[in-house]
């Protein structure tokens, strides 16, 4: 589908790409984020306080990362995880902070990524979005 979009954007004018940007970037106010999200379930290995637990994440982006656990965790506890993103044959191994804490889990933004990884995260969950197999 998205290359059926993009071949059809390539043929219209200037002025048409330029109208057909102002529609898209009106449908997305207030629903924008910096990069994707991917919600799917992935096994995870998350190392704190000299304790390592083994769970699921359910939404991930190159920003962050929500781990689902009914563990305590208190914001701003600092951890490390594993992980792979469903369909891509490559781990992640990251460091973070805890930012938000729910019933269900916590939610971890990632530290000391360089805007370059970020953007090889971002790929690697655009890829696995468009993998088109249910995942969830």
């Amino acid at each position: 589908m998205l290359d059926e979009i993009i071949k059809r954007v390539r043929n219209l004018n200037h002025d048409q790409q330029k109208e057909m940007l102002g529609i898209l970037n009106d449908w997305q106010v207030g629903k924008q984020r910096e990069y994707q999200r991917l919600k799917a379930r992935a096994n995870i290995d998350v190392e704190f306080d000299d304790r390592v637990i083994q769970t699921d994440a359910g939404d991930i982006s190159a920003s962050g990362i929500f781990i689902k656990t009914s563990g305590k965790f208190e914001p701003d506890t600092i951890l490390r995880m594993v992980f792979s993103i469903p369909g891509i044959d490559k781990s992640y191994k990251l460091q973070g902070t805890v930012v938000r804490v729910e019933e269900n889990g916590f939610a971890v933004n990632f530290e000391n990524i360089t805007p370059y990884f970020k953007k090889l995260l971002d790929t690697a969950i655009w890829e696995s979005n468009n993998l088109g197999d249910d995942r969830f």
